[in-house]
């Protein structure tokens, strides 16, 4: 014998009806959160700010064609060896100390060859710039006109922290480049330092 269950529709839709409302609050203030945490993230300003990476000898900005592949707007650096000299600032209210900037240069695709070189300095005032430089940077390849992937570096900039030094948060900022012995300065940059 089949039992029978009544359901009054009225309790019915007064129970879906409160637990729609229920789940609509709940994704509504975690909506709110995530908004607001990404809101505060992004305007952060950092404590020791990066405001600019020069390399020595300068790099070029050009199109690069290696066989059917063409890289548009590729950062070249000519030599296996350079120096990158970093300019940061201290964007807080305080004297800081005793701080650690690290220099990681690695190759694309090839996770193993990696380079890594830690500067440091010794005081930065408030509102104050300095530089960092890393001098004799040697490439991990390059693509001597010949491949499109063999000269591509990655640089990794870390401002790190040390409480002590009244440097508490992390920093940091990436730059790519290529590095491709057998390219040439157009013949306009060529004229230009020239007649410097």
């Amino acid at each position: 014998m089949a039992k029978i269950i009544a359901i009054n529709r009225k309790y019915l839709t007064l129970t879906l009806s409160a637990l729609l409302i229920c789940f609509i609050g709940i994704a509504g203030v975690t909506l709110w959160k995530t908004a607001n945490a990404s809101t505060t993230k992004t305007n952060m300003v950092p404590e020791v700010k990066m405001l600019g990476l020069a390399v020595e000898p300068a790099s070029l900005t050009q199109d690069l064609t290696y066989g059917s592949v063409t890289l548009k707007g590729s950062q070249v650096i000519t030599s296996k060896t350079f120096d990158f000299i970093v300019t940061v600032q201290n964007t807080t209210g305080q004297t800081m100390s005793n701080i650690p900037v690290e220099l990681e240069v690695s190759l694309i695709g090839d996770e193993k060859q990696k380079v890594s070189k830690l500067g440091n300095l010794p005081s930065l005032e408030p509102g104050a710039t300095a530089r960092v430089a890393f001098r004799q940077v040697k490439a991990l390849g390059d693509a001597q006109g010949k491949s499109a992937t063999a000269g591509q570096h990655k640089i990794t900039l870390r401002v790190k922290p040390n409480a002590a030094g009244g440097v508490n948060q992390v920093t940091e900022a990436t730059f790519y480049f290529n590095v491709d012995t057998a390219a040439k300065a157009p013949k306009s940059a060529n004229s230009a330092a020239k007649s410097n």
